[in-house]
């Protein structure tokens, strides 16, 4: 039996948090959800095929080739709920190409499952895992199974179209008990970063969800979960010797919320002397100059904080749990320890003023960061800071997105003053602020070392010139 897993493109979306030059530059990373249930579904014996179209390249025709080419017997989507919309559409076109059944797959299923479901082009959706709950519905698929009544974490329709949800699986499996992603299923030197320097690039994760509960973000309601030190080293390892791997992406929330579990997969590292550069994310209250020292000697090259805000009322505000203080002095620790840093920063909170802004603004050319990141606030569904648009809507917006009841547009943001015109003209400001700098430039064409690396640069250059120039007509045009 074979499954493909159609990875569909995601682009700027007008809700987003951010900018279209950052939303469309972020780099191409690697699909993990579907490469592990690929991993799982090999496992037991099935024969699967990721289809990533932006990673690849392809034109809708060069889709439809490639997956009649491998002629599976089931086709998977990734729902997110960010680009939900994008993936209905995708999921559509599956549905008129192939007549093979439609299975539905990842949070945005989670949060929606009614919604995905309603639509006529999905057969199933799994909100379970893919070694319990999508194994079992490929069996009843391939006719070794007689009914799929009571599989948790499954959702189906009858003939006459009556839906059904089971009850949620219970998930209490082992993260070591599941196998690595299926890097044999994609092309690693497809992907890469917005910081990354060296090719093959891959992604790992160490850590599943958040202990925090940031009011604008939502991964603080998924739980949280952890592999051994030894698993992670070993999967790391593997990259490099198997797929020659230079440069990971350790993709957790954050990679320090067990600074003990952190330590322990650095000393490994360094015995087993792995020679590859990685990355993370971390809060700047996490870091001492002992743990940085280890993480540098271990191959880290830089660490992404969320600093938010430069103004500390807003930092409260959105109990964020930091201070200035703190903010300045992990980052200050991290330069000595020669590793890069970025700074991710959000325009737009509950209570923000143009001096706020310009605090935060003025802020990320005074901290000593290499790389920022401006985002517009804005609310997830899953995340507190969601319910404001949903109660100034009177409904929940990416439901009915995905139900194909709304159109892509710019969401309300209740807990601010300014209008969404006005945080973009502030976010593309701060860009322009810390990116135009000319050290910033000098220093960023140094580092470049590769062509490759300097065609990236430029890329993005040009995204954001041109979103400046797009804004500017937009406000002479008057909106």
């Amino acid at each position: 039996m074979k499954i493909t897993f159609l990875h569909n493109p995601y682009y700027f979306q007008e809700y987003m948090e951010n900018v279209s030059f950052t939303a469309n530059n972020f780099g191409v990373l690697p699909p993990l959800g579907m490469m592990y249930a690929s991993a799982l579904l090999k496992e037991e014996g099935y024969e699967t095929q990721i289809v990533d179209v932006k990673a690849e390249g392809l034109s809708e025709q060069e889709v439809k080739q490639k997956i009649e080419d491998f002629d599976p017997d089931v086709i998977g989507v990734m729902v997110i709920p960010y680009t939900g919309g994008i993936a209905m559409e995708w999921a559509e076109r599956m549905d008129e190409w192939f007549d093979v059944p439609i299975v539905a797959g990842n949070y945005g299923v989670q949060l929606y499952p009614e919604a995905v479901l309603s639509n006529d082009f999905i057969d199933y959706i799994n909100i379970g895992s893919a070694r319990n709950t999508l194994s079992k519905l490929l069996e009843y698929i391939d006719g070794n199974r007689e009914s799929i009544e009571g599989v948790e974490g499954l959702g189906y329709k009858t003939d006459d179209g009556e839906m059904f949800i089971n009850d949620r699986e219970k998930r209490t499996e082992d993260f070591d008990r599941l196998p690595w992603p299926d890097r044999d299923a994609i092309d690693n030197s497809n992907y890469t970063s917005m910081l990354a320097r060296k090719r093959p690039f891959t992604l790992v994760v160490t850590s599943y969800g958040c202990i925090y509960n940031c009011d604008f973000c939502d991964m603080g309601s998924f739980g949280y979960s952890e592999r051994t030190p030894e698993d992670v080293v070993d999967e790391i390892e593997y990259c490099v010797e198997e797929y020659g791997v230079k440069e990971i992406d350790i993709f957790d929330r954050d990679f320090l919320i067990k600074k003990e579990k952190a330590r322990e997969i650095c000393k490994e590292m360094i015995d087993r002397d792995i020679e590859v550069d990685w990355s993370c994310r971390a809060r700047v209250d996490e870091v001492n100059e002992g743990l940085l020292e280890l993480m540098s000697d271990a191959g880290c090259r830089a660490i992404l904080y969320g600093i938010e805000s430069g103004d500390q009322r807003i930092l409260d505000t959105e109990h964020k749990g930091i201070t200035l203080e703190e903010i300045r002095k992990g980052l200050r620790m991290t330069k000595d320890a020669g590793i890069d840093t970025l700074g991710f920063f959000i325009i737009g909170h509950e209570g923000e003023t143009e001096e706020t802004i310009r605090q935060t603004i003025e802020m990320s050319k005074e901290l000593p960061i290499d790389y920022a990141q401006f985002f517009r606030m804005s609310g997830k569904p899953g995340a507190s800071l969601y319910d404001q648009i949903t109660d100034e809507l009177g409904y929940d917006y990416f439901e009915k997105l995905i139900r194909g009841e709304e159109v892509v547009r710019d969401l309300p943001r209740p807990w601010t003053k300014f209008s969404n015109d006005e945080l973009e003209e502030f976010v593309l400001e701060a860009y322009r602020e810390f990116y135009l700098r000319p050290e910033f430039i000098i220093g960023e064409l140094r580092r470049a070392r590769s062509f490759r690396r300097l065609m990236e640069i430029s890329k993005v250059g040009a995204e954001f010139i041109y979103d400046n120039i797009r804004h500017f007509l937009k406000e002479l045009g008057g909106g």
